[in-house]
């Protein structure tokens, strides 16, 4: 029987067979290589489904990254690498995935690879590479440019990465009693220059998530910043380094 969806007030179908595609289009030609059809062609899917292309673009985030895809009632397909054309009619017909960006960015469940994403954020790693790297499996340097934004905004994976920050400023001395007591030395003090020093633990007690401010502070960029926690760059940090001279540091 022949898959339907309405969409703006006009039905659309997929058919389970050729047989049954015939019976209502006795004369429309049929495409066999879906990826050569055009919009309103009537194709041939890789589970014998036949399905008419509704529309046909290209997405990215930049103009000479632009990946093709075509849509229809049962998904949107890319058109560059291997990309199998199945499935049956979709809720969201607007996405590639299997699950769609508001439940991914909501879930509460940490995976293996979320874990690990988490874990590569910590250290410093950039977003899109650490996606790359936690879901090897990933071919489309847009697709993981999407999907890292979503992760980072989803509050289980970010409460994951503030804790594998907080267990790496703690290998090397740094917890939040630390801070507090170094902070309140430095406030003590009185014949010593300390804007530089306050500025640095000021942001350290950010990264820690320690420090309220007006402003949300986001500790997932600061961490770029630093691109990990050595006891170099810590030291560093309790000498007064600005952080201006952060990336004089890095590059050192």
């Amino acid at each position: 029987m022949a898959l339907t969806r309405t969409i703006k007030g006009v039905k659309h179908y997929a058919y389970e067979s050729k047989a049954e595609f015939r019976t209502a289009h006795p004369d429309t030609p049929l495409m066999k290589d879906w990826t050569k059809a055009e919009e309103g062609d009537w194709c041939l899917a890789d589970d014998g489904k036949i399905v008419q292309i509704l529309k046909k673009g290209s997405y990215g985030f930049k103009k000479n990254k632009q990946t093709p895809y075509t849509r229809t009632i049962i998904g949107m397909f890319s058109l560059r690498g291997n990309t199998s054309f199945i499935g049956s009619v979709k809720d969201d017909m607007y996405r590639f995935a299997k699950t769609s960006s508001h439940i991914l960015s909501r879930s509460v469940y940490m995976t293996d690879s979320k874990k690990r994403f988490a874990k590569y954020i910590a250290h410093g790693m950039e977003p899109v590479k650490a996606y790359q790297k936690a879901f090897p499996k990933t071919n489309s340097l847009d697709h993981a440019e999407r999907r890292s934004t979503l992760l980072l905004k989803n509050k289980t994976v970010r409460q994951a990465v503030d804790k594998e920050i907080e267990n790496l400023m703690s290998e090397v001395g740094i917890t939040k009693r630390y801070l507090l007591e170094t902070t309140k030395d430095v406030i003590d003090k009185r014949d010593v220059k300390d804007n530089d020093k306050l500025r640095a633990i000021e942001t350290l007690m950010k990264i820690s998530g320690l420090l309220s401010t007006e402003k949300k502070v986001d500790s997932v960029a600061l961490i770029q910043e630093f691109s990990g926690f050595s006891r170099e760059k810590l030291q560093a940090f309790e000498q007064g380094m600005l952080p201006e001279r952060q990336k004089e540091l890095t590059d050192g």
